[in-house]
């Protein structure tokens, strides 16, 4: 008898779409244990079950058959991960799982490939960047406020035409901001960590720049928007010193992670009026704690990590994984698999 090859789902998807993916590939065994699975509390919503007592152990005894997983299980078996017999390949539902897979030992596991979600938040995230761009330039805050006072006041705007988009990451999401930027007819500079022989810049780019160089762009930026992976060399990137180089007109997006930025330091420049705002959906510390004074700053837009999340993206991700178990059947290259020395 053939050894079982089983996939194992952790996290929720819809029914059809897993049937869809079982009907594609029948040389595989698939589990989606739906009494085990937390149920979503919005579309899109791939929430880990929490597995406690004896759920715990009838998920240890399904991964510990697993050769492939769709996310990463429950919490309390995280850093068994690495050690599970069979498991070969995760696929997270997540870009950004790097500093995660450090965490719970899995880049010290090269048995265990790790795909990420690369590619499937980059249109969300990019409409999310110039929405900021436009709450800012039209000044949605100071409307809303007329608009809750029955506030009769005109006022005037300025248009992303012609201003200055610095986005620091040319990933799927930075590649996708750019091309929504310049479609507006903004200019744009993407910030790399290296150009490794480039000459030439992506589509939506207008300009190329190494990490290095990123002092430079920062006095002309109307907008700098991050969408960077967060890695050791990307921690603390946009310094006290940094935001300092931006204009007082210039507006800060971050797509990336908290901690990317100087929190403190952001927060007092936006307190002091040497930013004219930010839109941010990753914090420093998550949930952002309710004593944070980014909440009550006017000119800060604060959403809760959700912008990458839109109706649709399930169907994404089961494309992806789909394509991935082919790949993996015929033993070929997979889409998105983590450099686990770069966390991206």
């Amino acid at each position: 008898m053939p050894a079982e090859r089983l996939v194992v789902f952790t996290t929720p998807l819809e029914p059809e779409l897993v049937e869809r993916i079982r009907r594609s590939h029948p040389e595989y065994t698939f589990e989606y244990p739906e009494e085990l699975i937390a149920a979503p509390r919005y579309p899109g919503h791939h929430r880990l079950p929490e597995g406690q007592g004896e759920e715990l152990d009838r998920w240890r005894a399904l991964l510990s058959r697993a050769e492939v997983m769709f996310d990463f299980g429950p919490p309390p078996l995280h850093t068994e991960l690495a050690n599970l017999p069979n498991l070969r390949w995760i696929q997270a539902t997540s870009a950004g799982v790097g500093q995660f897979v450090r965490r719970v030992g899995l880049d010290r596991s090269p048995g265990v490939v790790v795909t990420t979600a690369r590619g499937v938040h980059g249109r969300a995230l990019a409409e999310f960047a110039v929405f900021a761009m436009i709450y800012f330039n039209r000044d949605l805050p100071e409307i809303l406020t007329d608009q809750r006072l029955h506030r009769w006041s005109r006022r005037s705007g300025h248009l992303v035409a012609g201003q200055e988009v610095v986005i620091v990451g040319l990933g799927s999401i930075g590649r996708e901001v750019a091309t929504l930027a310049r479609a507006l007819g903004a200019r744009t500079t993407g910030v790399v960590r290296s150009l490794d022989g480039r000459t030439a810049a992506p589509s939506g780019v207008d300009r190329l720049l190494e990490v290095g160089e990123l002092d430079s762009a920062l006095p002309d930026a109307d907008f700098l928007v991050l969408a960077t992976p967060h890695t050791d060399e990307t921690e603390g990137l946009i310094s006290g010193a940094r935001l300092s180089l931006l204009s007082p007109s210039a507006v800060l997006v971050n797509l990336a992670r908290g901690t990317v930025v100087d929190e403190d330091a952001l927060t007092s420049a936006l307190q002091g009026g040497r930013l004219r705002g930010a839109a941010l959906d990753v914090f420093r510390e998550e949930p952002l704690p309710p004593g944070s004074p980014l909440w009550d700053l006017a000119n800060v837009l604060v959403t809760p990590h959700s912008m990458s999340t839109v109706a649709g993206e399930n169907q994404l991700l089961a494309q992806l994984f789909s394509e991935n178990l082919e790949r993996y059947r015929h033993g070929a290259q997979l889409l998105n698999v983590l450099r686990k020395d770069r966390l991206y």
